[in-house]
């Protein structure tokens, strides 16, 4: 089992449609060989955990550069790991707007996840530096 963390920035012009289809992709695809992982989108920018097995992920990770959409993409961590963080989320995924500010569900949703990000366990270099990123990137 094998994990990989990375950040990168959006394209200016990405819209609500070009992210759902990277939802739909990504999750047909991580179904279909057995990956799981997070990805939280917030002021322009993507970070993005995933685990699997190693080889399928390097693939997929080397497809997720090239793609248009995004770009700076930053490798931030890799590594062999014994247990997935997220065994039941082909992709969880949460994107805050500046629009939402007021919206007690995102204020529900991000007390909840720093809450969680400092409760989970973190076996790995990679799942610690996610959720200190994720963190970081909530609270701005």
């Amino acid at each position: 089992m094998y994990e990989i963390i990375y950040r990168s920035v959006a394209k200016p012009n990405i819209s609500a449609d070009d992210i759902a289809k990277i939802l739909e992709t990504a999750r047909n695809f991580n179904s279909e060989n057995e990956i799981t992982g997070c990805l939280l989108f917030h002021n322009n920018e993507f970070i993005q955990i995933i685990e699997g097995e190693k080889s399928t992920l390097l693939n997929l990770y080397e497809s997720i550069k090239k793609d248009k959409r995004h770009g700076n993409v930053m490798l931030l961590a890799e590594a062999e790991i014994q247990n997935r963080i997220f065994p039941n989320w082909s992709m969880a995924y949460y994107q805050l707007n500046e629009n939402d500010s007021v919206n007690i569900d995102k204020l529900l949703f991000v007390n909840n996840f720093i809450t969680l990000s400092e409760l989970i366990e973190k076996p790995t270099h990679a799942s610690r530096l996610f959720w200190l990123m994720a963190k970081q990137l909530l609270e701005r």
